[in-house]
């Protein structure tokens, strides 16, 4: 598989993504892949790119795209994380899915070191975290609760907030790499002239925790969509990801010192084997019913407010789409397409409203190191 190019982002303030597109007091901690191309291609567009330029590739069927691109995930220090599985069969024991029950159900994020582990097809039990709260860890801890599940090697690389000597090591489940916010807000009622409050909710990275990407590239290092997509980032450094861009936040910079930020791989992706997803997924209907068929996945429901004329919000068309996380045998890969959700009674619009959906994923094998 081609090498990834990862791309670390330290938060300057507060983030919101909404998770329902309708309910202000919900958020993600963070990005996916869909929401990130469309700022990315968004960027371009206030930069003076011709937006339909760079959608040409992903747009044709099959689909011919220049990159793949992830989901943003969390990084704590040096440790990056990434999605925990859906299914823990397998990975896990009988008897540990069983006396850890809800814990498990729990983890959200998996370390690098875990995650390329669970890759190769080697059981977790032994990095399993302690179910009791004083008990001391032996090879695994957890940060967020029971939301991040890392190995006790790779507790050095936190940043030095969350350095706790051997025997306290128990308590970096307290520790938070983010934290919620909830901030109430003002509305004036132009007819009543009365007020009316209402809450927003958004996330804030710990000094040293953040959010990265990964970028696949399919194309050599002379290509013009590699220039392109660093414009996009360096104009979102500024303008911003997410919603309440004009109160200050998603602003972020790019961390090119970032411990782990090189040239880096994971398991090829190999037509009809299994892949682990690590970006959302909108099947092409060429695909189904063998994209799902025998898979481990979830299913989520995605829509949301678009102002391609920018001057009124338009409710964009919802798509069902395979979650981060998911198992997935893809009878091709590329996989996937970006799909037109454009308001259906919307009028004439300046340009089409797209959905991205490509897969980008890594090769899973089974228990015993043979492919799925």
């Amino acid at each position: 598989m081609p090498p990834f190019e990862v791309y670390a982002l330290k938060l300057k303030g507060a983030i919101r993504v909404g998770r329902r597109g309708l309910e202000l007091e919900d958020t993600l901690a963070t990005i996916p892949s869909d929401t990130l191309f469309s700022a990315l291609t968004s960027a371009l567009t206030a930069c003076g790119e011709d937006p339909a330029a760079f959608l040409q590739p992903f747009l044709s069927d099959p689909p011919q795209p220049p990159f793949l691109l992830t989901s943003t995930f969390p990084y704590a220090g040096g440790v990056r994380f990434y999605p925990a599985p859906l299914d823990w069969t397998g990975t896990l024991s009988t008897d540990n899915l069983r006396d850890y029950g809800k814990r498990i159900k729990k983890v959200q994020f998996l370390s690098e070191g875990l995650f390329r582990r669970l890759l190769q097809g080697e059981p977790l039990d032994e990095f399993l975290f302690p179910k009791e709260e004083h008990q001391p860890p032996e090879k695994g801890v957890t940060l967020q609760g029971w939301q991040l599940w890392l190995t006790v090697e790779e507790v050095k690389f936190l940043p030095p907030a969350m350095q706790l000597p051997e025997n306290k090591r128990f308590a970096l489940r307290r520790q938070k790499v983010w934290q919620r916010a909830r901030q109430p807000h003002v509305t004036v009622d132009r007819i009543r002239q009365a007020s009316d409050i209402f809450h927003t909710v958004q996330i804030h990275f710990q000094k040293g925790c953040g959010l990265w990407f990964g970028v696949q590239w399919l194309v050599d290092e002379q290509h013009p969509s590699r220039a392109l997509l660093r414009q996009a980032v360096d104009y979102l450094q500024l303008s911003g990801l997410g919603g309440k861009r004009s109160i200050g936040f998603g602003g972020f910079e790019v961390c090119e010192g970032f411990p782990q930020n090189l040239p880096w791989e994971l398991p090829t992706v190999r037509p009809g084997e299994a892949v682990f997803l690590l970006s959302r997924y909108h099947p092409r209907p060429a695909e189904l019913p063998d994209a799902l068929k025998n898979g481990r996945y979830q299913l989520i429901s995605v829509g949301g407010w678009s102002d391609p004329s920018g001057r009124e919000n338009l409710l964009r068309q919802r798509v069902l789409m395979v979650s981060e996380g998911s198992r997935l045998f893809l009878p091709e890969y590329p996989a996937g397409n970006v799909c037109d959700v454009s308001p259906r009674q919307a009028g004439s619009l300046p340009h089409p409203i797209y959905r991205y959906g490509l897969a980008c994923g890594a090769g899973l094998k089974a228990q015993g190191g043979k492919h799925a």
